[in-house]
C-alpha cells in the first residue's frame, strides 16, 4: 500500500482546525517593528523659544495660569512652569510611567491558549489504512486565579509611578524656585557692592590726588585701595556662584548653557504661620504625592503578596484532544493537569513578598517621620532668621548715624581714615547680612511649601489630576 495514497483527503480534514488557528491570529493582531536610531547629537533648547510653553498641562492651579513670553524678563512662577513642562529628567520619568501602564494593560490581557498539532505517516505496515494525526488544544485554568491580584498589583504600580513623577515635578518646580531666589539674591548682593565699590572708587580719587599733592600721606590711599579689592574679591567669588546656578537652572529647564536667561525681581514671599503649618502637616499623608505613591505602591505589595499565597495551591489546566491513528480510529479527548506545589510550593515568592512588604511599610512611616522632623526644624529656622532680621534691623540706624559721623570726624581730622573705613564696612556688612538672611528666609519658605504641600502645591489633585493630563 501506498502510505501516501490518503494524504490529501486527511489534509482536507484540517483545513479547519488551521483556518480556526489563521483566524485567532487575525484576532491577536500583529504588530510591526520600526527601529529608531540613538541620537548623535544634544537635545537641549537653542533659544527660549523652542521649550514647551503650555502651562495647562501642569496639575498645578497656579502654575496652569501662567502666560509665559520669551521675550519678557520670566517671574519666579514661570521659571518653574518651564522647568515642569521641559526638564530632561521628568522625561525619562514619563517614559518609566508610560512603561508600567504598559505592563498594566499587559496584566490585565487572558493567557493565550497553547494549540499543537502533529501528524504521523505510516511506514511499510500491515493494517495501517490512513495516516496519524492529533489536535490537542490547552489553556492554563490556574493563571485566571492569580489574574485579580496581577491585575490589581500592575494598576497600584502604575498609580505609584504616576505620583512618585508628580512628586518630581513638585521637586523640579522647588528646585527652579530655589534657584530663582539664589540668583535674584546675588543680583541684591551685586547691587549692594557695586553702590559700595563706587564711593570707594570717588575717595581713592580725590585720595590720590591730595596725596600728589602732599597733603595726605601715601598709606591713605593704599588702605582704600585695600578695600576696594576685598570687595571685588567678594564680586568674583559671587561670580562663581553666579555661573554654577546659572548652569543648574539652563540644565533644570533643558537649555543650551549659552542660551541668554532673563530674570525678573523677586516678588514677595509671605512666610507661613506656625498654625497653618501645623493644620498643613495634619493633612500632609493625603497631599503630598510621594507618601501617597508609597501607600500604593505598598497596596501593589500586597497584591503581589496574595497572588504568591494563592499561587502555593496546585495549577489546573485543562485541554481537549483530537486524533486519529493509522487504522482510522477517531478519537476525542479531554484531560487535566496539576502542578503540584510539593519541592517549591510558592513559599520563596512568599518569603520575599513579606519582606518587601514590610520594607515598604517602614519606608512608609520613615517618610513621615522625616517630614515631621523637617517642618519642625524649618519653623525653627525661620524663628531664628526673624530673630536675627529684627536684630540687624534694630541695630542699623545706629551703624549709619555713627558711619555719616565717621565721614565728617575724618573730614575734620578727628579720626583716622582706618577708623572711619570701619566705620563704614560695618554698615556694609550689616546690610549685606540682611540681604542674606532675607534670602535664607525666602529659601525656608520655598521648602516649607514643597513638605507641606502649600504654597505653589495647594489645592492640587495629586492623583485624578496628573493622571487626566497624562491621558489628554
Amino acid at each position: 500500500m501506498n502510505p501516501f495514497a490518503t494524504w490529501r483527503p486527511s489534509w482536507q480534514r484540517l483545513r479547519p482546525v488551521a483556518g480556526l488557528a489563521a483566524a485567532l491570529l487575525g484576532l491577536g493582531g500583529c504588530a510591526a517593528y520600526a527601529p529608531r536610531p540613538l541620537p548623535t547629537t544634544t537635545d537641549s533648547a537653542r533659544t527660549l523659544r523652542q521649550l514647551r510653553v503650555d502651562a495647562r498641562r501642569i496639575p498645578l492651579p497656579r502654575l496652569q495660569q501662567q502666560r509665559i513670553d520669551p521675550d519678557r524678563p520670566l517671574g519666579i512662577d514661570a521659571v518653574a512652569a518651564l522647568a515642569v513642562l521641559n526638564n530632561p529628567q521628568l522625561r525619562l520619568a514619563r517614559d518609566r510611567l508610560g512603561i508600567a501602564q504598559a505592563q498594566a494593560f499587559a496584566a490585565g490581557l487572558l493567557p493565550d491558549p497553547h494549540l499543537s498539532a502533529s501528524r504521523s505517516l505510516p511506514g511499510h505496515a500491515t493494517g495501517a489504512t490512513s495516516t496519524a494525526y492529533s489536535l490537542d488544544l490547552a489553556f492554563d485554568l490556574g493563571s485566571l486565579l492569580l489574574r485579580p491580584d496581577a491585575q490589581a498589583a500592575a494598576r497600584a504600580h502604575a498609580r505609584s509611578l504616576n505620583l512618585d513623577l508628580l512628586w518630581q515635578e513638585w521637586q523640579t518646580a522647588a528646585q527652579a524656585q530655589l534657584l530663582f531666589v539664589r540668583l535674584s539674591g546675588l543680583r541684591q548682593r551685586d547691587l549692594l557692592l557695586r553702590s559700595e565699590q563706587t564711593l570707594l572708587r570717588r575717595r581713592l580719587r580725590r585720595t590720590r590726588a591730595a596725596v600728589a599733592a602732599g597733603n595726605l600721606p601715601r598709606t591713605d590711599a593704599d588702605a582704600q585701595l585695600v578695600l576696594l579689592q576685598a570687595l571685588q574679591q567678594k564680586q568674583r567669588a559671587d561670580a562663581q556662584h553666579r555661573l554654577a546656578w546659572q548652569a543648574q537652572l539652563h540644565a533644570l529647564l533643558g537649555l543650551a548653557p549659552a542660551v541668554p536667561l532673563h530674570l525678573g525681581p523677586l516678588p514677595p514671599i509671605p512666610a507661613h504661620s506656625t498654625r497653618d503649618v501645623e493644620q498643613a502637616l495634619a493633612q500632609v499623608a493625603r497631599i503630598r504625592p510621594d507618601l501617597l505613591a508609597l501607600r500604593a505602591g505598598y497596596r501593589s505589595q500586597e497584591h503581589k503578596l496574595r497572588e504568591a499565597v494563592l499561587a502555593q495551591f496546585p495549577s489546573i489546566g485543562v485541554d481537549f484532544t483530537r486524533a486519529r491513528d493509522t487504522s482510522n480510529i477517531n478519537t476525542v479527548g479531554f484531560g487535566l493537569s496539576f502542578n503540584l506545589p510539593l519541592l517549591n510550593g510558592s513559599r520563596g515568592a512568599m518569603a520575599v513578598g513579606r519582606a518587601t512588604r514590610r520594607e515598604l511599610f517602614d519606608a512608609y512611616q520613615l517618610r513621615l517621620d522625616q517630614t515631621q522632623s523637617q517642618v519642625a526644624q524649618a519653623l525653627a529656622d525661620l524663628r531664628l532668621l526673624r530673630a536675627q532680621r529684627a536684630a540687624l534691623r534694630a541695630a542699623l540706624p545706629q551703624l549709619r548715624g555713627a558711619a555719616r559721623a565717621a565721614q565728617l570726624a575724618l573730614a575734620r581730622g578727628a579720626i583716622t581714615l582706618p577708623q572711619a573705613q570701619a566705620q563704614q564696612l560695618a554698615l556694609l556688612q550689616q546690610r549685606l547680612a540682611l540681604q542674606a538672611i532675607a534670602q535664607q528666609r525666602a529659601e525656608q519658605v520655598v521648602g516649607l511649601d514643597l513638605l507641606t504641600g502649600s504654597g505653589l502645591y495647594r489645592s492640587a489633585a495629586p492623583a485624578d489630576s496628573h493622571q487626566r493630563k497624562q491621558e489628554s
